[in-house]
């Protein structure tokens, strides 16, 4: 059997209208030309199927809950699995520009996941004819995967595990380490089982958690968090509605590689610097932009080394300011450098992990009913906002992949919005570049285009300071 932890148990039951809980992903390939493009396609289908039945069968998996939220929900074998179910193949529309791609996958993202299925979707995309940087007739797949299967540093693993290092090669799949033991029994609990481990945990809970709080108490009752962040309210900070706008920066790596033995700082850093300049530039052209600098979520990996093949999510957060209200873009590098450290040095300290038992500790229904009293009486609206943005990084591979014959030419991640967070930014990487995606909507961005003329803007303008 496997249950879900209190977190991923939360992102199933807590999901909201307009805010589904999924990531996903872009990742294009050179084909060569027509014939190229059918292979690939073929390819990609027989490696998911590949995928679910063999290295990750989690793919196979429905999420099977208690009625009234008596006990956190299992991972369960969907009998009805059928890979054709999960897969789509279109044409980009014309003018099969990046303003196409970003259109078709927005509608792609903003299309919740059928928690009655396994929780992922593929849809193969032909036709990029037109796309700046990409070589004509190239080819994409888009990828979508419910938070709770896994967080991004597990998603990222299933994605490359598609691919092969060198041309014909095999799958990475395959590689010992590289995909989750097929061994995971996801055999659907009997009644005795189910009930039994629900009226079990229902009794220890009250003991466990005040043993937690207990550790907790002098993080939990500071009046702040020790470092005197101020998060504004901002623009960003508004109901997010149903649509979904996206768009992308592209950072060449050897450009990025000098600037980073420069400044003695982190690609990561460089990247929520040119961010910071971009919601700078473009809150201040909207007569929107707070006195104190905007705050933003940065998610951190707390995975030990032997749980990387493990499900769901093992994440601490750090909030960062970006430095919105500094004017001097290497003055607001050298800020961001230093709380970003901060951050990452704390992530892994006892008070994070302590937070996660805490929330394995509180019964699913009292989150969850909290949850939707906040959102039904309206009172989510009256919450101080806690960030006004996520900014998460998810490094890609070191080497080049492909998939088959065809090279792996890019790859743009994005993740969910939040109630009254309506902005992402996913920081991914191939071996060439480095890419910066941000999600948003209609209502707060438009199409986009003006967001990615600022983050090209500060990104020329960090290279010239």
């Amino acid at each position: 059997m496997q249950q879900l932890s209190a977190l991923d148990n939360l992102m199933i039951e807590g999901e909201l209208p307009n805010l589904p809980l999924h990531m996903s992903a872009v990742i294009i390939y050179d084909t060569g030309g027509k014939r190229g493009t059918d292979r690939l396609r073929d390819e990609i289908e027989a490696r998911l199927a590949v995928l679910a039945d063999r290295h990750f069968p989690i793919l196979r998996c429905r999420v099977e809950r208690l009625p009234l939220h008596l006990d956190r929900a299992y991972w369960v074998e969907d009998e009805q699995f059928s890979i054709n179910r999960h897969l789509t193949h279109v044409a980009l529309p014309k003018r099969r520009d990046w303003a196409a791609l970003y259109r078709l996958f927005g509608e792609f993202h903003a299309r919740p996941l059928d928690t009655n299925r396994p929780l992922w979707e593929s849809m193969f995309v032909e036709g990029l004819d037109n796309l700046d940087g990409v070589p004509r007739g190239a080819a994409a797949t888009f990828i979508k995967i419910h938070h709770s299967v896994f967080d991004g540093k597990g998603a990222l693993r299933l994605f490359n595990s598609l691919h092969n290092t060198e041309p014909g090669g095999p799958m990475l799949a395959a590689a010992p380490g590289e995909a989750e033991d097929p061994s995971d029994d996801f055999t659907a609990p009997s009644l005795l089982q189910k009930y039994g481990r629900a009226w079990w945990h229902n009794v220890e809970r009250p003991f466990d958690l005040a043993g937690t709080l207990l550790k907790l108490a002098p993080q939990l009752f500071k009046r702040d968090d020790g470092e005197g962040i101020a998060v504004p309210d901002c623009y960003f900070n508004r109901d997010v509605a149903a649509d979904r706008v996206v768009g992308h920066l592209r950072m060449d790596m050897p450009t990025l590689r000098k600037l980073e033995k420069k400044h003695r700082c982190t690609i990561n850093d460089i990247a929520m610097c040119v961010i910071g300049g971009a919601l700078r530039g473009f809150l201040l052209e909207a007569s929107e932009l707070p006195a104190d600098s905007l705050c933003a979520l940065m998610p951190i990996s707390i995975r030990g080394g032997d749980e990387n093949g493990s499900l769901g999510n093992r994440v601490s957060v750090a909030r960062v300011p970006l430095g919105t209200d500094v004017t001097d873009a290497r003055e607001r590098l050298r800020k961001i450098h230093a709380q970003a450290r901060r951050g990452r040095k704390d992530s892994g300290s006892s008070n994070s992990q302590a937070m996660l038992e805490l929330l394995d500790e509180i019964h699913p229904a009292l989150i969850i009913w909290l949850g939707e009293w906040l959102i039904s009486s309206g009172r989510i609206n009256d919450l101080a906002p806690s960030v006004n943005t996520v900014v998460t990084n998810v490094p890609g591979p070191q080497q080049p992949l492909y998939l088959g014959d065809a090279p792996q030419i890019d790859y743009l991640g994005f993740g969910p919005l939040a109630p009254n967070s309506g902005l992402f930014h996913t920081v991914s990487s191939t071996p060439e570049q480095v890419n910066i995606s941000f999600l948003s909507t209609a209502e707060l961005v438009g199409d986009g285009a003006a967001y990615r003329e600022w983050l090209a803007a500060s990104w020329e303008e960090f290279r010239s300071a």
